[in-house]
């Protein structure tokens, strides 16, 4: 009974190939496929990132970059306030197997950057945030777009 347990324990896979392995008849092999994907972030500003990600089912990739400097704004030394800019880009993708469709990709993608405020006040960080399902055959491209013109491109290589 603990052994049948074991497999349950150790995640989703296990559970898969223990059920596959159960049954009357040789094991059932489960397909294992590397997925490469062209990613492109992009906003009004220009191009945020771009790069290219290895996937595999039960594997993710992801990217982020973080900045932070000094504010081009140059406030008395007296101000209680850190005058620093800060931001960031971030991107995660991962492959879900939907049956009959075949594998969709999970976008999500998110985008931080100053706050233009006037003065010597504290500045502050806007963010904005997309995430979708993109069903995508080699060679498309699926565009996910968001608020404050964030684009994101992926395209499924062949």
């Amino acid at each position: 009974m603990v052994i049948q347990l074991i497999p349950l324990l150790m995640g989703t896979t296990a559970v898969l190939e223990s059920v596959a392995s159960d049954r009357i008849g040789p094991p059932v092999a489960v397909e294992t496929r590397i997925d490469d994907i062209a990613v492109r972030v992009s906003s009004p500003e220009g191009v945020l990132w771009q790069g290219s990600l290895r996937l595999a089912q039960n594997q993710g990739a992801s990217y982020s970059q973080n900045l932070s400097q000094a504010s081009p704004t140059v406030c008395p030394a007296s101000s209680s306030y850190d005058r620093s800019e800060r931001s960031s880009i971030s991107f995660n993708a991962y492959v879900q197997n939907s049956g009959e469709m075949g594998p969709v990709y999970r976008i999500d993608a998110s985008w931080g950057r100053p706050m233009v405020e006037e003065g010597c006040g504290e500045q502050g960080t806007r963010t904005v945030q997309v995430s979708k399902t993109l069903a995508l055959d080699p060679g498309e491209t699926g565009v996910v777009e968001g608020d404050a013109g964030l684009r994101v491109e992926v395209t499924r290589r062949r």
